[in-house]
């Protein structure tokens, strides 16, 4: 089995399988050192900063759930999926005919499956469902912004956890003028206005 998983046509699963495994000891030690690699990529491809915005998402990036999972989520799903597909392939035809499909052929049904599953997994997290729901219930709790920059009138957007620990994602924007926030910063929730949080600092 160790000659099969070496083999030189199972290069890319391998590569495949060792950088999702680099990602989990990264976020290990990140972990330990109080900090997230998810924080760094927690937001999906497509931010939602209203109906304009979601509507110009290109059809093939909405199939492939690139704008309803966090983007390091859907790199780190796909490249497992990618793993699994290329190696199941290769076993089934090692086992039953003794043969490994070349990389340049089993890479290509191997994306296909990949494309196909992070479809189906973008379906069944259903994010999106998870950044509207219970939102007006988040008044006092503190959030960080993920990327882009917060100004009045132009908000951005931030990771919340509620009381039960779930993941929200909501618009916030400085209570405040002259006062903005970048990438990192934590805020304390102060009240919601339509699709928009107002929120200060957080400074513990």
């Amino acid at each position: 089995m160790l000659d099969f998983i070496l083999a030189n046509d199972n290069l890319p699963y391998v590569v495949g399988a060792a950088v999702v495994a680099m990602l989990g000891m990264i976020e290990m030690m990140a972990r330990v050192a109080g900090g997230s690699l998810w924080m760094l990529m927690d937001e999906p491809l497509t931010v939602q900063q209203g109906d304009e915005t979601a509507s110009d998402t290109s059809s093939l990036t909405a199939w492939l759930a690139l704008d309803r999972l966090p983007v390091l989520l859907w790199f780190i799903l796909a490249l497992v999926f990618f793993t699994l597909s290329g190696f199941s392939l290769n076993l089934v035809l090692w086992l039953s005919a003794d043969i490994i499909l070349p990389q340049s052929i089993s890479v290509w049904p191997a994306f296909a499956m990949a494309a196909v599953s992070c479809h189906f997994a973008g379906r069944w997290f259903s994010w999106s469902s998870v950044m509207d729901d219970d939102s007006e219930n988040l008044c006092g709790n503190i959030g960080i912004l993920t990327l882009g920059k917060a100004i009045k009138g132009n908000p951005a957007e931030a990771l919340v956890h509620d009381e039960w620990q779930r993941i929200h994602y909501v618009l916030v924007e400085p209570q405040e003028d002259n006062t903005a926030f970048e990438a990192g910063t934590r805020v304390l929730l102060l009240r919601r206005e339509g699709m928009i949080w107002r929120a200060i600092r957080f400074e513990p």
